[in-house]
């Protein structure tokens, strides 16, 4: 079932406050700034459907004292898969734990679409076989819907981008 899933994901196209980690920082250097992006992905906390399965929820919750918000795939009861982003002094990273077992780090970047653009900085225990994250997109739209778009790199080089679009549960 997980395969179908991925595969699924592959081949698609493509509220809460602000926490204090986000709040007053001398950091954020303005609308797109590290401090806002993550003020954006806090109000992300709560749960998630995603338009192109009935089967994978994408839950966003804030912890840590407000300094990090975790992003959990869902299939059922079960974890998936886990992304934490924070503030690293003046830049928002996320990891992503993949149930291939590799740590993808990645560092944001200044989108003037409203949206954040994660790249690829390193990972941990990345074996050559293995595909990885390397490029994530995270898109508010006007309609309150996210878009969570993101390629992967592997053995071969980049793989097809995938979408998905997520709303709101109940």
């Amino acid at each position: 079932m997980m395969k179908s899933l991925m595969a699924a994901a592959m081949l698609l196209p493509g509220a809460a406050g602000m926490p204090a980690a986000a709040q007053n920082s001398e950091q954020d250097a303005g609308p797109v700034g590290p401090a806002s992006q993550f003020a954006m992905l806090a109000e992300l906390q709560g749960e998630w459907t995603v338009d192109q399965t009935e089967q994978l929820r994408i839950v966003f919750e804030v912890t840590a004292g407000g300094t990090t918000v975790m992003e959990r795939w869902m299939v059922g009861e079960r974890t998936h898969s886990l992304t934490l982003y924070h503030l690293d002094g003046a830049r928002l990273v996320a990891t992503h734990y993949c149930p291939q077992g590799n740590q993808p780090r990645l560092e944001a970047q200044a989108d003037g679409e409203g949206g954040i653009d994660f790249g690829f900085a390193s990972a941990t225990d990345l074996d050559s076989s293995e595909s990885y994250q390397h490029d994530l997109h995270i898109a508010p739209q006007a309609d309150g819907s996210v878009v969570r778009s993101e390629v992967y790199f592997g053995p071969d080089g980049p793989g097809d981008p995938s979408a998905l679009i997520l709303r709101r549960a109940g």
